[in-house]
């Protein structure tokens, strides 16, 4: 004789009640009192079900069905196993992929580079703010894409109100920050963001501030004006990159400072006084770095300098570009766009992409063709074959119009940025002669070999222009002015595309907000199909 289930209304209310009960928990990603009542009036519904069912389900489970529902069960634990296994394989070899438009979830190809480059072991302690579980979990991923790319770099999360003693030695500290670990170095990030980040990994492996000089008094390009003509947005992108950046009111000095890691001209109008001159030859022949941005027109005093020392030549001439498409587009023929790039560190990571690169009103730079001894030039950035460098200037701004004259205007492409490495001198340091030749006996020949492998040197980039660098046109000059600074001063690893901004409009959502969307979509809708082909498929067994 067939038995007959009783109560069967608790067995299913009960189940409806605990799986609404783990659906309040997954969502809210706590355990509260919303989530565990459900799960306690199911468990105590089911239970009564069951005691009232007895010897119907012991029946049920001893039963031909219970056979087949075993070995089904069998399957579904296989099935399971197999899951879990390429979820842990997965897991041990990753791959990750960003489809947004403007790579938002995934690090700068600088960072990557800096992080792919890791030799030492880094540790990252994040002190994590549990008042804040959004901004944690948002930093955790943030550390997450660092650890993913270097083997050598670790981060654990600490509790500082719950071990006080994994942080004494940073103390004062920050909740929500991250400290940055290099042997007993450290830095300390706050707020936590790529950056930042980014940052701090570089003072630890470099080692001291980097500070870049803007020279003043001769009406250049201001860094604090946020105008048109300014170079604000541009001192920001430095400061972003870890630099210091500063004025240099050379014509009140003796020298350049010792801690100038770069100076930087920027368009100036008025001639630079014989003693300032000096003190940048000086600065150069002791492994200064210089980057030189110099307008057409424009009586510097710099241009004798650098033909004379360094073999640059201005031209002194309009660059003009007979682009059709570009005038129809409403460009101006003296405003070229890039159409070549040279093999160099500065212009590599654009790869086969030319930027689109305004240069307003740019004169030609060349490289005179015998450079001084040991030096090498490098003519990194050229405008289209379109082009040429006119030299009737007077007659093109009477006029407003201009042609190529043969033998007397240069032929595109023109040359207008140069990049030059050049032999310096190391400083003397102080003390007698006789405790340097002391010095020098103690050393070794394996000290000596290694010496002459480094060399010092000077580094120089010269522009024929410095528009390109100003507010109004920074959006898409930033990487070529970054990536000059940074070979200029031996960052390499910096060099790159920096991230674009996102260019389509996201919808934001906190978690508990996805997660509502997730399992609605993905578990409610889909449950309840099929709870109701159950409840069908049973009701027409139980019948029959």
């Amino acid at each position: 004789m067939t038995m007959q289930s009783k109560n069967n209304a608790l067995g299913f209310i009960g189940i409806l009640f605990i799986a609404a009960g783990l659906l309040v928990w997954v969502i809210r990603l706590e355990m509260t009192s919303y989530s565990v009542a459900p799960l306690v009036l199911g468990g105590v519904l089911l239970l009564v079900f069951v005691f009232m069912n007895v010897g119907f389900l012991v029946e049920k489970l001893t039963g031909r069905t219970a056979v087949e529902g075993a070995n089904m069960g069998i399957a579904i634990v296989i099935f399971l196993a197999i899951v879990v296994f390429l979820n842990l394989l997965f897991t041990k070899h990753s791959v990750r992929f960003d489809l947004t438009e403007a790579k938002k979830y995934s690090l700068a190809s600088q960072t990557i580079q800096l992080l792919k480059g890791l030799n030492v072991p880094i540790d990252l302690l994040y002190l994590e703010n549990p008042s804040s579980p959004g901004a944690s979990k948002r930093d955790r991923q943030l550390l997450d894409l660092y650890d993913f790319y270097s083997d050598n770099l670790t981060y654990v999360v600490i509790d500082p109100e719950r071990e006080p003693d994994k942080v004494q030695e940073l103390a004062p500290v920050t909740i929500g920050a991250v400290y940055a670990r290099k042997g007993n170095q450290h830095e300390k990030v706050s707020p936590v963001d790529e950056n930042n980040l980014t940052n701090a990994l570089l003072k630890l492996l470099k080692g001291g501030e980097r500070i870049v000089y803007f020279t003043t008094g001769h009406d250049e390009h201001s860094i604090d004006d946020d105008q048109r003509s300014g170079m604000n947005f541009m001192k920001q992108l430095l400061e972003e990159e870890g630099y210091q950046v500063k004025d240099l009111p050379l014509y009140t000095m003796e020298k350049v400072p010792d801690d100038a890691k770069v100076v930087i001209i920027a368009g100036p109008k008025k001639p630079f006084f014989e003693t300032e001159i000096q003190a940048l030859q000086d600065y150069l022949t002791y492994g200064g770095n210089l980057f030189a941005m110099i307008d057409p027109e424009t009586d510097s005093g710099l241009e004798a300098f650098f033909d004379e020392n360094y073999g640059v030549v201005f031209g002194n001439d309009y660059v003009v570009e007979n682009n059709p498409l570009q005038q129809i587009l409403g460009g101006s023929p003296i405003v070229p766009l890039i159409g070549e790039l040279g093999s160099h560190e500065i212009v590599n990571s654009f790869g086969r992409s030319v930027p689109a690169i305004q240069f307003p009103i740019v004169q030609s730079v060349k490289l005179k063709d015998a450079l001084p001894e040991g030096m090498q030039g490098t003519e990194i950035v050229k405008t289209s074959a379109q082009s040429w460098a006119e030299k009737d200037v007077a007659g093109l701004k009477s006029q407003g119009q201009a042609g190529m004259d043969e033998g007397v205007d240069i032929k595109g492409p023109v040359p207008i940025a140069i990049a030059l490495t050049v032999p310096a001198e190391e400083r003397i340091s102080d003390g007698t002669a006789e405790e340097k030749e002391e010095s020098a006996e103690e050393e070794s020949d394996s000290d000596e070999v290694e010496e002459l492998d480094k060399k010092p040197q000077a580094r120089l980039v010269v522009f024929g222009d410095s528009d390109f660098a100003t507010n109004r046109v920074y959006r898409n000059s930033m990487d070529l002015f970054l990536n000059s600074v940074n070979w200029l001063s031996g960052q390499e690893d910096l060099i790159s595309i920096r991230p674009k901004d996102d260019a389509g409009q996201p919808i934001f959502v906190n978690q508990v907000q996805a997660n509502v969307l997730f399992y609605t979509s993905l578990v409610i809708l889909p449950g309840c199909v099929a709870i109701f082909g159950i409840l069908i498929g049973l009701r027409r067994r139980f019948r029959g």
